[in-house]
């Protein structure tokens, strides 16, 4: 309303809330807080009402009926699969509209209000690998219509293909038009007449539920609109035309969007632009867009940080995974650490501050990413993926080690050993684009800015111009994935020369997409030792690793035999033979749950030294006004017979074996040594079967006598 001033409904909460809903009539809000309620405001007095109790997850999807009497929105039941359910204002009753045997989401009411829409997960669509006989459940959701009413109408009418038979009538005088043109037809009903009232029979409902056209995918509901329903897939923003029955495209590209409560127009996001659109197809990423350079904000720094250190403490407490904060009087940290805001002079400052509040409750994942911080660009250095050693009596550098990379894969191009390149170890560097290149100057100020692009380097074999050779290379701008990979090669070859090739070695070093791509590999290429090192030292985490820990307990089950071949086997990617994971105080988050799962399902021994003991997860939090984020550990890791477990403690190995730095920098790796010995030990006390195929059967007596 004009001229309205902004008035404050909600009162000394003591919880974090979620987007508000409005209803359409302007009369309540709805939203969804840390509590774990979904809860209902009267507008006009502030009584929040209980609508529903979250169990294993979020009630994150939620709206209103266009006549402002029901509220549709999932909850997850027993099974942790989320149900449609609704609730009547006027009577406080709630009803659960699908089985809960499926992943409901997004519920919304169409504006004519005879349906509901959702999207479901109810495509069982097989994925096989490429790689062996496995396979996932992919873009497994379609979108869903639900019949509030037997009598609401079809959304699919069918077609009669048969032609009708034409009569033959007898033509009657036109009749005299006595109406006037502007008169309305009989059958129209009068505006007022029009409000949507929206009834709901439950009985047999989940029967009246059919899909929208469209292949299964990946598909998210903005929500209703006129004439049909707005949603997104594939990076698209889309449109269900009833009437036409069929899907439209809006937009091409858009990563998120919401539309206005008449379901008429809509405000989007596409990259870093934003801008508003009618809800017509055919348009393209750009249309509309608003104009926000010249947008300005006027700062008090000093408020601003206050603001930051209350919502910080806020969404703390509000979002930690137990409610009592390991013990910490929370309140009372408030008040003591409120003292140090006065002195704050930058958001650094303010770092500092919330870096030691939220360590009073000894949590690991407790981190603080600044927000407003003004950064310095970096110049890209170029990286030779070399060693370089400087030859003081002949003034020049000389390469002493080139790094091997994969010439196939960017991550791990190293510029010395591509195609054409013949540069090699013990060559001196004479110049770099022309420019001599001499031990009076750092030899990486000739490759300033030159990451990824064309460099003339010149080499030699003694350190003078004289037969030179001239390359045209192209640095990396980081060498860490080449040097990784070749501490790994060097761990690996160490391993096939201690067992005589009959130890496999894999190094993971994470949970995440790398980790899981290089214990997939090593699997696929060493199944077939007797032995296997898995290699979780620096063992950065990411996701939680029990399909990584699957496929280390995978066990051959039959073999097949094909005349004149090698027998074949199921599963395909399997190792039978025993097994040790090595550890170190690195190995964390996701790499501390790693060498527990791989102790509990007792697939072999533990050496080196305890993890590093982080196992209370992140999963997203609430965001500061500035951008930055504090994160919340949000899950904590227990056992049924143990109790809480690993987070503080970390996981211990069986063989303590310190890797000394004295010893690493010889080429020495104290733990890959106690792996070899231990391995071989065990294949000499109970040794590998070899699997030897039985001879051809004989069934030619064979009768039907069973």
């Amino acid at each position: 309303k004009k001229g309205a001033e902004p008035r404050q409904v909600t009162f000394k909460s003591a919880a974090w809330k979620y987007q508000p809903q409005w209803s359409p009539d302007s009369r309540h809000l709805l939203f969804f807080d840390r509590t774990m309620k979904l809860r209902l405001i009267e507008a006009s007095t502030g009584k929040i009402t209980d609508v529903d109790q979250a169990t294993s997850s979020e009630i994150r999807s939620y709206s209103f009926s266009p006549d402002s009497r029901w509220i549709t929105y999932t909850k997850e039941g027993e099974n942790e699969k989320p149900a449609i359910w609704v609730y009547d204002i006027p009577s406080s009753a709630k009803h659960q509209l699908t089985d809960g045997t499926f992943a409901d989401d997004s519920p919304v009411f169409s504006l004519d209000g005879n349906y509901i829409f959702f999207a479901s997960a109810r495509d069982y669509n097989l994925s096989f690998s490429s790689f062996d006989f496995d396979y996932i459940y992919d873009k497994a959701t379609r979108l869903y219509a639900m019949a509030l009413t037997p009598k609401s109408p079809r959304l699919f009418k069918d077609k009669n293909d048969t032609e009708p038979v034409k009569e033959e009538k007898a033509t009657a005088p036109a009749a005299k038009d006595t109406k006037s043109k502007k008169a309305k037809p009989d059958e129209e009903t009068p505006a007022e007449d029009k409000k949507v009232k929206v009834e709901i029979d439950f009985n047999g409902i989940n029967n009246r539920v059919t899909a929208l056209p469209g292949e299964a995918g990946e598909y998210r509901i903005v929500g209703a609109a006129d004439g049909g329903l707005i949603f997104m897939n594939d990076g698209k923003l889309m449109k269900y035309n009833i009437e036409e029955e069929k899907n439209e495209e809006i937009l091409d590209r858009a990563m998120s969007a919401s539309i206005t409560a008449d379901g008429k127009m809509a405000m989007y996001r596409s990259g870093p632009d934003f801008g508003i659109i009618k809800l017509t197809p055919g348009q393209k990423a750009g249309a509309g867009k608003l104009n926000l350079d010249g947008l300005e904000m006027k700062i008090d720094p000093r408020k601003e940080w206050n603001q930051i250190y209350t919502d910080a403490w806020r969404i703390f407490r509000d979002f930690f995974y137990v409610n009592n904060i390991h013990g910490v009087n929370w309140p009372e940290m408030k008040e003591r650490y409120s003292a140090l805001l006065p002195f704050v002079s930058h958001r650094a400052d303010l770092d500092y501050i919330l870096n030691e509040i939220m360590a009073e409750s000894n949590t690991g994942h407790s981190y603080v990413d600044w927000g407003d911080f003004a950064n310095v660009k970096r110049i890209d250095n170029g990286l030779l993926g070399a060693d370089l050693t400087a030859d003081d009596a002949s003034g020049r550098f000389r390469i002493t080690k080139i790094l091997q990379g994969e010439s196939w894969n960017e991550a791990r191009r190293s510029p010395l050993t591509e195609m054409g390149v013949e540069v090699k170890e013990g060559d001196y560097i004479i110049s770099i684009d022309g420019k001599d290149v001499t031990t009076s100057a750092n030899p990486y100020l000739f490759l300033e800015n030159k990451a990824g692009k064309p460099v003339e380097i010149k080499v030699n074999s003694k350190p003078s111009s004289g037969g030179a050779r001239t390359y045209l290379i192209k640095p990396v701008a980081s060498e860490l994935e080449l040097r990784y990979f070749n501490w790994v090669n060097e761990r690996r070859a160490m391993v096939d020369k201690l067992s005589g090739g009959r130890i496999g070695y894999i190094h993971v070093p994470n949970t995440s997409t790398e980790g899981n791509k290089e214990l997939f590999h090593g699997m696929y290429t060493y199944w077939n030792k007797e032995a296997l090192i898995i290699d979780e030292r620096y063992n950065g985490g990411g996701f939680i690793p029990d399909r990584m820990a699957d496929l280390l307990d995978r066990h051959t089950l039959v073999y097949w035999h094909q005349n004149g071949l090698q027998p074949g086997k199921s599963p395909a990617i399997a190792h039978d033979g025993p097994k040790v994971m090595l550890v170190n105080g690195y190995s964390s988050s996701g790499g501390d749950a790693f060498p527990y799962f791989f102790k509990k399902l007792g697939l072999g021994k533990l050496i080196g030294t305890r993890t590093w003991g982080g196992l209370v997860g992140i999963s997203g939090n609430a965001r500061l006004v500035d951008g930055g984020n504090i994160s919340v550990p949000r899950f904590g890791i227990f056992d049924k017979e143990e109790g809480w477990i690993i987070e503080g403690v970390g996981v211990a190995p069986d063989i303590e074996v310190v890797d000394r730095p004295e010893q690493l920098v010889k080429g020495m790796d104290p733990s890959v040594e106690k792996a070899v010995e231990v391995l071989l030990k065990e294949l000499n006390e109970k040794p590998v079967k070899k699997v030897t195929v039985p001879d051809p059967p004989d069934r030619s007596k064979w009768h039907e006598d069973f």
